[in-house]
């Protein structure tokens, strides 16, 4: 019984770590701006909601590893702390740190586990540096979906999943003008059901 919760507790953090974060970060445009705005700001973090949700089925992993590669900054890090709950079970809690390689790593993990994924994004504030070459973006994403679970019998099985995330971000124009994600410190609750 202790495997399979420490293997579920893995699974969650494969999945949804990276579900929930690559909400923030990807885009489908490379194009170059010469300043953060609100606007394009909120482009940026709605198209990575399509992207993160499967809506974007032109895109495959190298691809979706190319524009990480792109919209990531170099020293980017990303924070989260995950409470999950299994039914009968005490609440868990961890906590994730990864640097750009190995947020990549845990999205393209998270995208091939997911099922029946569905999400959304609400940008809670944008605040826009006087100089437009940095934003610190509060969001919240919400995200549900069937992932497998090992059994610890060996089997698995289709468990229901939800999460809610709360992230600050900080976003910046890189020297060639893209948009990047710099740091993101997030906040996420999870939860495994018998029903979706």
């Amino acid at each position: 019984m202790g495997k399979s919760v420490e293997l579920l507790g893995l699974a969650a953090f494969n999945i949804f770590i990276a579900i929930i974060l690559s909400a923030t970060f990807l885009t489908n445009s490379s194009a170059a701006v010469n300043a953060l705005t609100e606007s394009n700001v909120s482009t940026f973090i709605t198209e990575v909601a399509a992207v993160s949700g499967g809506q974007r089925h032109d895109m495959d992993s190298y691809s979706i590893t190319s524009y990480f590669m792109s919209h990531i900054s170099e020293n980017g890090l990303f924070t989260s702390t995950i409470e999950y709950s299994l039914p009968d079970m005490d609440s868990s809690s961890r906590t994730l740190e990864m640097d750009k390689m190995n947020f990549i790593s845990h999205v393209l993990q998270g995208m091939k586990a997911m099922e029946k994924h569905e999400a959304a994004v609400k940008i809670e504030y944008i605040k826009i540096a006087d100089n437009g070459k940095s934003a610190s973006v509060m969001t919240t994403n919400y995200e549900r979906g069937v992932m497998p679970v090992e059994d610890g019998m060996g089997d698995a099985r289709m468990v229901p999943v939800t999460g809610t995330s709360y992230c600050e971000q900080e976003l910046v124009l890189s020297a060639k003008n893209v948009i990047q994600m710099a740091t993101a410190n997030c906040s996420t609750n999870i939860d495994f059901s018998d029903t979706y």
